[in-house]
């Protein structure tokens, strides 16, 4: 059998500490036909000669390099310099097992299907686990199916990695370079609303590595804006299609996730800090008011209209918490 090639892309920025276990992961897959695709964001430490040295032993190895513009612009130059007939993703502070390509590839061919997904196991820097994520039988989705579970953020998650594309579907994609992070959030529905069929298993092959001074985890004000920017993307995506099961849970995952970054921007500012922002906040929850309390439960549905009627009193109210 020819194996075609699938283009692993693997964004880089300042990541001397993790990138030697990430590139021995990647290199020693037993799929062996792979472009390795290393985009250095701007690296200013000692990236650059782990990922030569590598290059100079596998020829394999494609390295870019970039003035420092964050990890979308480094996922879509990766992405255009692809050659795969499938794609894939890997964090630089990240790692993966031997068998994490053969898995995905042989998931998604069985199945003839558009995307296949792994677990992940969720570690920190010593590799203790940190998670255990909820697991459900292995399953194939159709595509409206996977659509919609990806938006409930339960089963599905919008993380770029841990699957397998085929080229067609993220071909035209663009990660959005206007944001410094949550990008993959607002991006993954994209792709999503693409496929016809999705198959995903438990094996957990991916080694997330969750640091405390990532940008995800260090949920600044001005960070947990960037989420609320995503969030709000993907919102506005579902009012347009609809065309997905489960409308209750994905309303209230929305509800849930807006009223946390409220709760982080107001928490960590003072009253005249970000009111901008702030009050673009409280205008977006003018469209989840419809909502009764049945959909999103009792509890966000007052806390959507204390702080929309009344957003001293929630300041208040959640400070003392």
């Amino acid at each position: 059998m020819n194996y075609p090639l699938i283009s692993l892309i693997i964004p880089c920025y300042n990541a001397e500490k993790t990138l030697e276990k990430c590139m021995i992961s990647v290199m020693g897959q037993t799929y062996g036909n792979l472009e390795i695709i290393i985009v250095d964001d701007g690296s200013t430490d000692g990236s650059s000669q782990i990922y030569y040295k590598h290059q100079s032993q596998d020829d394999r190895i494609k390295v870019i390099k970039q003035k420092n513009a964050g990890v979308s612009k480094a996922r879509n130059v990766g992405l255009q310099s692809a050659t795969g007939a499938y794609i894939c993703f890997v964090d630089s502070d990240d790692w993966v097992e031997a068998n994490y390509c053969a898995k995905l590839f042989q998931l998604i061919t069985n199945e003839n299907a558009d995307i296949a997904i792994i677990e992940a196991s969720y570690e920190d820097e010593e590799g203790q686990v940190t998670f255990e994520k909820p697991t459900t039988q292995e399953t194939t989705f159709q595509g409206r199916k996977a659509l919609s579970l990806l938006l409930e953020d339960t089963v599905i998650q919008s993380h770029p990695w841990g699957k397998l594309y085929k080229y067609s579907l993220v071909k035209d994609l663009s990660f959005p370079e206007n944001i410094k992070c949550f990008e993959d959030y607002s991006t993954l529905f994209k792709i999503f609303d693409k496929a016809e069929k999705v198959i995903r298993s438990n094996d957990k092959l991916y080694h997330y590595i969750q640091r405390d001074d990532s940008l995800s985890h260090d949920l600044s004000p001005k960070t947990a804006y960037y989420f609320y920017i995503a969030i709000m993307e993907v919102f506005r995506f579902w009012q347009g299609t609809r065309k997905v099961e489960n409308q209750q849970k994905i309303a209230k995952n929305f509800v849930k996730k807006l009223l946390m970054v409220l709760k982080r921007i107001l928490r960590q500012t003072s009253k005249e800090e970000m009111k901008n922002e702030k009050e673009a906040i409280r205008q977006s929850f003018t469209l989840f008011l419809k909502y009764p309390a049945k959909t999103i439960g009792l509890e966000y549905y007052f806390y959507l209209r204390l702080y929309y009627y009344f957003p001293n009193l929630y300041t208040k109210l959640i400070s003392k918490k």
